[in-house]
């Protein structure tokens, strides 16, 4: 490793740890530039490793100066920071940008010294806390230009991506198991349903690929909440979310990235996949993968092995700390035998077995089911009760050939949610029944023109 990339990794580190560090190797600790600069010579030179010094025991750091040594650290990791990001995407116009960083930052710890020259010890979190909340916000207005020229892994350190606490499931997600959760700080983290509904076996799946970093894999009917599965673990875990959607004619050079040109000089863009596999915390959805052709599929296979470090595009790329993937399909990976969807295909072995868990999605129970439509629709018991009662005999057609498509719990929300609009009739057709072939809509409409009350769904209005 080189000067710079030793400093990067020291200045990652908590202030206590390179104290202790510094005392053990070199001497008695000085300001915490000094320090870096030490250890990252030392390491330079080979006289002890990143490991050791990210292993020492911390100790106490210094009382509050007014050049307090925690501030000058932030200061020189932004610079850091800055210099990195400048060198890794000449194609970025950030001039402004970091002009407007600058002034927000100085303003920033100029405030955080005053705060600190107050206090009788230094509390690195919190200083750590508050800066962390200034990059991201500072960041924010031209992260899109950061993203699509392929610095996203930068900006991520930048703006402090880590766990800030371990959460039981209880209070995560409202199931009562004996697991923990890792609970990130991820700026983009996808909004909270408070609806959703967490069954325990999912939940077991998703805990077992956090703790074990394997790929899990989510099956079954079109409408069962796996994408949506997906989104809110990230949501509720404070994580970033990157869904990609394949198709007949996906390619490994639009996911993954390829060599183009970039101001006149050829370079690798970095793919939606690899954007979000090289940023921590990361769920990646991907999503309706049988669509896609085998041969686009194969670069993901060393990607999804344990541990991998990959040389593609000319580079070697690691999986981010927390990175989590997830596929999601119609299919359990061995093709449709019910023919209902069509373009799927078998997966072959070797891209299958790079999944550990392949999990089987299926409606929920009616009486979780009823559960969700009331929390999400905010209907009475009653009405739920009777509209799924309809839902349950048009799916239980399926298997006799009578209904092609299962209808969805989303279909069942759009109906409940289009009465106050239309008649139940005109409800039932254009939410249910206009979107099947024509034997399969005439099958539909008779079982909502023999299931559905108008009167008593009036009366529950």
């Amino acid at each position: 490793m080189n000067i710079k990339t030793v400093k990067l990794e020291l200045l990652r580190l908590n202030s206590g740890i390179i104290a202790g560090a510094y005392s053990v190797i070199i001497g008695h600790p000085i300001g915490q530039s000094d320090m870096i600069d030490a250890l990252a010579q030392s390491i330079v030179n080979g006289m002890v490793t990143l490991d050791q010094v990210k292993g020492a025991r911390p100790v106490p750091t210094a009382k509050a100066t007014g050049s307090d040594p925690q501030i000058t650290t932030i200061q020189e990791t932004i610079k850091l920071m800055q210099d990195e990001l400048h060198r890794k995407s000449d194609s970025i116009d950030t001039s402004n940008g970091l002009k407007q960083i600058e002034a927000k930052l100085v303003a920033k710890l100029d405030q955080v010294k005053a705060e600190v020259s107050k206090a009788q010890v230094i509390d690195p979190k919190q200083i750590e806390s508050q800066v962390t909340d200034l990059i991201a916000s500072a960041f924010e207005p031209f992260k899109q230009a950061v993203q699509s020229a392929g610095a996203e892994a930068i900006v991520a350190d930048m703006s402090g991506i880590r766990i800030v606490e371990r959460r039981n499931c209880m209070d995560t997600f409202g199931v009562d198991l004996p697991f923990e959760f890792d609970i990130y700080n991820h700026p983009n983290a996808p909004a909270i349903d408070p609806n959703f509904i967490w069954t325990e076996d999912i939940l077991r799946s998703l805990v077992f690929a956090q703790d074990t970093g394997s790929n899990v894999w989510l099956g079954g009917l079109k409408g069962t909440g796996k994408s949506e599965t997906a989104r809110q673990f990230s949501a509720r875990t404070g994580r970033g979310f990157t869904r990609i959607n394949f198709h007949k004619y996906s390619t490994a050079s639009e996911y993954i990235g390829d060599v183009g040109l970039t101001n006149g000089q050829t370079t690798f863009k970095q793919g939606d996949f690899l954007q979000a596999y090289t940023c921590p915390s990361s769920v990646i959805l991907l999503d309706e993968v049988t669509n896609c052709s085998e041969g686009e599929l194969a670069p993901l296979n060393a990607f999804l092995e344990p541990n991998p470090i990959v040389n593609y595009g000319g580079q070697a790329w690691r999986k981010a700390k927390g990175v989590m993937v997830i596929g999601a399909d119609n299919t359990l990976l061995s093709g449709d035998p019910s023919g209902l969807y069509g373009g799927t295909k078998a997966m072959n072995v070797a891209f299958g077995e790079r999944f550990a868990l392949v999990v089987e999605f299926t409606h929920m129970d009616k009486s979780i089911e009823m559960n969700a439509v009331m929390r999400h629709t905010g209907c009475s018991k009653a009405l739920a009760d009777h509209v799924i009662d309809a839902f349950r005999l048009a799916r239980s057609k399926v298997e006799t050939g009578d209904v092609i498509d299962s209808p969805s719990i989303r279909q069942v929300l759009a109906f409940i949610r289009a009465l106050p609009y239309m008649s139940t009739a005109k409800a039932w057709e254009t939410t249910v029944c206009a979107r099947q072939p024509l034997e399969s809509a005439t099958a539909l409409k008779a079982i909502g023109n023999a299931t559905l009350n108008e009167q008593l769904i009036r009366g529950e209005l």
